[in-house]
Parts: C-alpha cells; structure tokens; sequence
C-alpha cells in the first residue's frame, strides 16, 4: 500500500481542478489538432467553443468585443494560434489561461 504524501494530494487535487475548469476542453481540442491549425490560422486569434472555431480575429480586443456580442462569456476561449516553445507552456491559473516564462 502506497502512502499519499501531502505533495502528491496536492498534485492530484490540482490535476483533478484543471480537467474540470470550464472550457479545459476547448483547450485541449486546440491542442490536438494544432498542427493543422497553425497552417491555418498562424498569428490569428481563435475563438473556439465546444471543441470547434467560431471566429478569428487580428487581435485579442478585436475577437472579445466580438464574440461576447454573440456568446456569454465564459462559454467559449480566445486563443492565439502560434508554435508553443516548451518553455512557455499554457497553465491554467484563475481560470484563465496564461504563459509561463522560465
């Protein structure tokens, strides 16, 4: 019987959080078909709800003002399709997700 130390509850309470934040889906939709996306949609702001584009824009501002006119917020991600350096993986951090230079 393995013993549950405090450093792994943590890490598997912060697992088990993530996989249930809302629009992780959508998250990881992207990150499955990236690859063709980025031949795509290179630079372009995705605006991606259940697991399908809806929209891109030019700018971040651009697809907000935008899609909030259509959706509810909360109910979709925007997400800039560019090549991700291993450095700067995507973490989910307030429900939101952000870049993690280091």
């Amino acid at each position: 019987m393995r013993k549950v130390t405090s450093s792994s509850k943590s890490k598997q309470k912060s697992a088990a959080n993530a996989a249930d934040m809302p629009n992780y889906k959508e998250f990881l939709w992207y990150k499955k078909h990236e690859k063709a996306l980025l031949k795509q949609y290179l630079g372009r702001f995705l605006v991606i709800k259940d697991e399908k584009i809806i929209a891109d824009f030019d700018s971040k501002v651009e697809a907000w003002k935008e899609t909030i006119k259509a959706h509810e917020p909360g109910s979709f991600i925007i997400h800039q399709c560019v090549p991700v350096d291993v450095k700067h993986l995507p973490r989910l951090a307030n429900r939101q997700f952000s870049a993690v230079n280091g």
